[in-house]
């Protein structure tokens, strides 16, 4: 009866001696928040860390697949209100939001070549250049686009930026998972430190049975 009270208090002993490693702790919580709050018994942090992370990613999911719903909405809408082709470049899509047709974004290209290369006071006069300019830069009759009235093209302007808002949500929420991750960090550092003070490390006591002698083994670690 006295060996077993002599091992269950060697167990306790140990037990309430545990340290934790700070280094460890905050690996985990790195990789994911609330993982060194586990590691370290603070179940509650933990709860609170790993919920906003998912919540992050959630709404990470969600806004993604907004966004392109937005995209596809607004490239069939160009292409039933300006008879724009859906397969056209990035670059396209910000052009026809600018300019109301290509019939204005031309009427601007030629006003800007002018001034530049067929203005008596220009340095840069050059006929020649003036046609190359045009040539890389007016828009052909097999692209042109119309939006037919205003309200058209600002239906598509407003489609184009609630697209626009999204992505910059979706940037907002890396931000947070980031920053989640950064106070995850933190705090388990400083809880762990603390952690380790109100419980001081004493050693680490264990106890194995010895077949040869029949008996128990008792052993005693402490880390320098």
């Amino acid at each position: 009866m006295r060996i077993l009270l002599i091992i269950l208090l060697l167990c306790v002993f140990s037990l309430s001696a545990q340290e934790y490693s700070t280094a460890k702790a905050a690996l985990l919580s790195a990789a994911i928040p609330g993982g060194g709050e586990l590691y370290s018994g603070q179940y509650s942090k933990a709860g609170v860390f790993l919920a906003v992370e998912l919540a992050t990613w959630i709404s990470y999911f969600r806004l993604d697949q907004e966004t392109q719903w937005a995209i596809k909405s607004y490239k069939q809408y160009a292409n039933s209100r300006a008879g724009v082709p859906q397969d056209s470049p990035e670059d396209y899509y910000q052009l026809i939001q600018d300019y109301f047709s290509s019939d204005s974004y031309n009427d601007n290209v030629y006003l800007f070549a002018r001034n530049i290369y067929l203005s008596a006071n220009s340095p840069y006069y050059d006929e020649e250049n003036y046609e190359l300019y045009l040539a890389n830069n007016l828009i052909p009759p097999e692209e042109a686009w119309h939006w037919q009235t205003t309200g058209n093209w600002m239906k598509y302007r407003d489609i184009r930026a609630h697209k626009q808002d999204l992505e910059i949500y979706t940037k907002f929420t890396f931000a947070a998972a980031f920053l989640n991750r950064i106070i995850s960090v933190i705090d388990t550092f400083i809880s762990v430190r603390k952690l380790n003070r109100e419980h001081r490390y004493l050693g680490k006591v264990s106890i194995e049975p010895d077949w040869n002698k029949k008996g128990m083994k008792l052993s005693y670690e402490y880390k320098f």
